[in-house]
């Protein structure tokens, strides 16, 4: 908790040489001068507090295009305005990234950019080997894998402002799809469900 003006005012009265010839009573110059210079050291108080919180990137508003600049965002995968929540996750997504091709990680970054819940369905393709009830498929699935996202994706209707070649209905988030794709392995093929369903 940061302190306030009045408790730096009585810090610093504290710290005055006893004796009558610096007595800080209310009015007089030198109380006014101790109360000038505990509303600098407050306002550095809070601002450190205000640091403390802006060094979290979860947290941070101020400092968030700092955090920004420096991981290279926004980038590709990033399309139109942003909410800060969005902003904040992406900037988190990006700083917890460790790499790599594996399942869990891209549960992990769904997750982070707002997909928690989500799942992998991994193809394999049809051989002589396997059951009767099993999916046909080639060969060409055996590098295809899909994403499920959970229930409650993100459905934009349309308005009457919206115009006359736009969509009555759009779903999806090109910046999840985006990043998925860029950071999936060159050889596989992702596929992105929405709602629970292949």
């Amino acid at each position: 908790m940061a302190m306030t003006t009045a408790h730096y005012q009585q810090q610093l009265a504290a710290l005055l040489p006893p004796g009558l010839a610096l007595m800080a009573e209310d009015g007089s110059e030198l109380a006014t001068l101790l109360a000038a210079l505990a509303a600098k050291l407050a306002d550095a108080d809070a601002r450190a507090q205000l640091l403390l919180q802006e060094s979290d990137p979860r947290r941070a508003v101020a400092l968030l295009p700092e955090w920004e600049a420096s991981l290279g965002l926004p980038d590709a995968c990033t399309v139109g305005e942003q909410t800060l929540l969005a902003r904040q996750q992406a900037v988190v997504a990006k700083l917890t990234d460790a790499g790599g091709a594996r399942a869990p990680r891209f549960l992990q970054l769904a997750a982070r950019l707002g997909y928690p819940g989500a799942t992998i369905t991994r193809y394999r393709y049809h051989h002589c080997e396997m059951s009767c009830e099993e999916p046909l498929q080639d060969i060409g699935w055996r590098h295809t894998w899909a994403l499920i996202l959970p229930a409650g994706t993100r459905v934009v209707e349309a308005t009457t402002e919206s115009g006359a070649e736009e969509p009555l209905r759009t779903w999806g988030d090109t910046m999840i799809e985006c990043v998925i794709r860029r950071e999936s392995p060159a050889v596989s093929t992702v596929l992105i469900a929405y709602g629970g369903a292949e």
